[in-house]
């Protein structure tokens, strides 16, 4: 004879809810537990997603990518316009300067263009740099600057930071703290930033990332253990957690290339579900934010979130 018993999952409790950041208007982080474990969640924050818009569109940019935004995508403006009405919680505006022989030119462009932004636009706004620190370091004050309401800029990483987080701090901005994908440096550097007068709660966490198949796996672990320390108690680690992951899925073979063996199937499915994988698996791991280039795999990802999320 047998007996049934009701199950009971066991619930987990954590010291430590992530920090909220306010991105104006709209909060990341907030949750006490790991993304997606409902049963052991007292507040529900879903994770956002953001659509990334270049300002300048490299010579090896996906033709995916080109066909879906037209011509609009070689102009920031319309580009941001014929964004809007997607599904999507924030923009991303990549100032990626491609000409450094006139940087202070290519500064005031950059500007200019913002403050176009900001009119046409009440999303919460990602202003980005071009990565490259010594550019950075002009720039992203130059954007802080110029932001004439709360935005989140990034990335400043330990080579750059000094020269730009006051100003950011000064200006009332969020600031995304860049680091190569370790759980120590991500610490360390976030000691770096509240030193310096930085406040915790505006300070976002980029442990940097890998697409599908180019370093996933070991960006996912580090994640999962930068969210398992945060909510065990650690203060330094306990901020949300943004991915670029358009960045790193659009830059391999599989989301660009048809010279591929024809068991890997129709490019433009490939492509989007490339973007989209990387992005729930990001996800699941504990990211709050995921920023992302086509409107396709937008779709498809903020779908598995409100589902997720009943």
């Amino acid at each position: 004879m047998f007996i049934m018993n009701t199950y009971t999952p066991p619930k987990k409790e954590y010291k430590t809810a992530i920090r909220e950041v306010d991105l104006n208007g709209l909060t990341a982080g907030g949750e006490n537990s790991l993304n997606f474990l409902h049963s052991e969640t007292q507040k529900v924050s879903k994770p956002l997603i953001a659509c990334e818009i270049l300002t300048n569109i490299p010579s090896n940019h996906p033709q995916l990518l080109k066909d879906f935004w037209g011509e609009n995508i070689y102009n920031p403006i319309e580009c941001v316009k014929s964004a809007l009405n997607k599904n999507f919680s924030a923009l991303v505006i990549r100032f990626n300067i491609e000409n450094c022989e006139d940087i202070d030119a290519e500064i005031e462009k950059s500007k200019e263009q913002l403050k176009e932004i900001l009119k046409i636009t009440d999303l919460p706004l990602f202003l980005i740099g071009t990565f490259r620190r010594e550019v950075d370091a002009k720039l992203l004050p130059e954007l802080a600057k110029t932001a004439d309401r709360k935005c989140t800029i990034g990335a400043v990483e330990e080579e750059n930071f000094r020269q730009i987080a006051p100003i950011v701090k000064d200006c009332g901005h969020n600031i995304i703290a860049r680091t190569p994908i370790d759980i120590n440096l991500t610490k360390q550097f976030n000691i770096l930033l509240t030193e310096l007068g930085f406040n915790a709660d505006r300070i976002i966490i980029d442990p940097n990332t890998g697409g599908l198949g180019y370093g996933l796996d070991y960006a996912y672990s580090i994640i999962e253990r930068i969210k398992q320390a945060a909510l065990q108690g650690d203060t330094m680690l306990n901020m949300p957690v943004i991915t670029f992951v358009g960045e790193e899925a659009w830059k391999t073979k599989e989301a660009k290339s048809n010279n591929v063996p024809v068991e890997w199937g129709n490019l433009t499915t490939r492509a989007i579900s490339w973007e989209s994988i990387t992005a729930t698996s990001m996800l699941v791991s504990g990211a709050n934010i995921v920023v992302m280039r086509h409107p396709e795999a937008i779709k498809y990802v903020q779908d598995f979130i409100d589902k997720t999320y009943g």
